[in-house]
């Protein structure tokens, strides 16, 4: 039994984080699932569409690799700035107006890119559009992880988050469908849509209990109390209590009360495993190709791997919801280590597949999972700061491991050494998620009170 349970009485407090908390899944949390899900797998069908569309812009463009590559890291570094810079501020103008704006922006850039003639527009465009990825990504966790119950937080952050493979794997067959009758442009134009969705954005998706609470529309945030419970009576004069964070500055926040190691620690994990994910991902049909194989079969390989990430995650947050997230990520994260080492010490084509799924599935599972994690750690109020740097500094991890790869490849490094240099990464994380110190998580901290309210009552 929670520790708002049972009939509210008049005058009395209730405690919004620990409401939300103690909540059964219903349709409104299914709601805010779907809103969520829709805005990550356009993020996802952003991020990967340009894969599938470079040999066709460089013949247009009449671009070389090294070009071509750069406008890749444009695109990268757009998604590291807007997580730096943008994702904080939804702290202030409020998580709902920031993920409207952001989807806005990066909607507007896809289809001007499609409507591009130069390379340098196109490049401005890639950028403005990761500007936007970046600013939303941060943001859908922090919303989504206020109002989720606690008990398949876990389970519900690692679907949303398999979305960016589910709009990879659209990005690909649509690049597939379209390219030879409309062109490279066609999948650019689709970028566009999320701004028909827009109004229902504005109508449907709740806005930050925190923010609701700062701008006094109480009666807003009573009605999603009881979307959100609707077997209980939330009282019109019943006084809300929610957690506003320290009064400090967001960034100087995020390193208090104990928090500062874990924070440190969180941004390493962060790093190391977007590294991998980049590095092995956009590389994986060479390193197929390596083994003797066709690029046909380097692109059924990608598709493959995209697909297990999906399931992965999945199952990821099922796991961590049963046995606890911590235990899960350990076990991912070794997972995504050996899986990726092992690929250099077999040519066989169904070991390679076993391997390269199980790959996918362990550091793309890990990273869904970790977006369940790392944001209940943090206060309400200082959530969409603290993703938004880890999102940002792992913007640079992407960024990293494609290129540390490529020049180990140029510079002739044994297969073994290459497919090392992209595993050990996951064993950093691995050892960071050990040692991450659950003791001063927000989280832990409002379950332990909701405890021991439910103990007294």
């Amino acid at each position: 039994m929670s520790a708002t349970s049972g009939a509210v009485k008049s005058n009395s407090t209730i405690n919004v984080n620990q409401w939300f908390n103690g909540a059964e899944l219903n349709g409104f949390h299914w709601m805010v699932f779907v809103l969520s899900l829709g805005i990550i797998m356009f993020d996802g069908y952003d991020l990967f569409i340009y894969a599938g569309s470079i040999p066709l812009v460089m013949k247009e463009f009449h671009i070389s690799p090294t070009m071509a590559g750069a406008i890749g890291s444009y695109m990268l570094a757009g998604a590291a700035i807007g997580a730096l810079v943008l994702g904080s501020l939804a702290d202030i103008v409020g998580r709902k107006n920031a993920l409207m704006w952001f989807a806005a922006l990066f909607s507007v850039a896809m289809f001007l890119t499609g409507l591009t003639h130069t390379a340098t527009t196109f490049a401005i465009c890639r950028f403005v559009t990761g500007l936007g990825v970046g600013g939303s990504l941060p943001n859908v966790t922090a919303l989504a992880s206020e109002y989720v119950p606690g008990r398949k937080r876990a389970t519900i952050i690692a679907t949303i988050y398999a979305g960016i493979n589910v709009g990879g794997v659209v990005a690909a067959l649509l690049s597939i469908w379209l390219f030879p009758h409309y062109g490279w442009r066609s999948v650019y134009f689709l970028g566009g849509l999320p701004l028909l969705a827009l109004p229902i954005y504005g109508k449907f998706l709740p806005e930050s209990p925190v923010r609701l609470v700062r701008r006094n529309r109480l009666e807003k945030l009573r009605v999603y109390l009881r979307k959100a419970r609707p077997q209980e009576i939330v009282p019109d004069d019943s006084v809300l209590e929610v957690e506003k964070g320290s009064g400090k500055a967001p960034i100087a926040a995020i390193f208090m009360e104990g928090r500062a190691l874990s924070t440190v620690l969180f941004w390493i994990i962060w790093f190391m495993n977007v590294y991998v994910i980049f590095g092995f991902t956009l590389w994986l049909p060479k390193l197929i190709m390596n083994h003797g194989f066709s690029l046909a079969t380097g692109l059924t390989f990608l598709l493959a791997l995209s697909a297990a990430a999906i399931v992965g995650s999945c199952v990821a947050g099922v796991i961590a919801d049963r046995v606890g997230t911590k235990p899960t990520l350990v076990g991912y994260y070794l997972l995504s280590f050996c899986s990726v080492g092992l690929v250099g010490f077999t040519g066989n084509y169904t070991y390679l597949m076993i391997l390269v799924c199980l790959a996918g599935a362990g550091f793309n599972g890990a990273q869904n999972t970790m977006n369940s994690f790392m944001p209940p750690y943090y206060p309400p109020s200082m959530r969409s700061t603290a993703t938004g740097v880890c999102y940002g500094l792992s913007r640079l991890g992407a960024i990293l491991g494609p290129l540390l790869i490529g020049a180990l490849m140029t510079a002739h490094f044994s297969y073994r050494t290459t497919l090392f240099a992209l595993a050990g990464p996951s064993l950093i994380s691995t050892i960071g998620i050990i040692a991450i110190q659950e003791k001063y998580s927000f989280s832990r901290k409002l379950a332990a009170e909701q405890k021991a309210l439910a103990q007294n009552a």
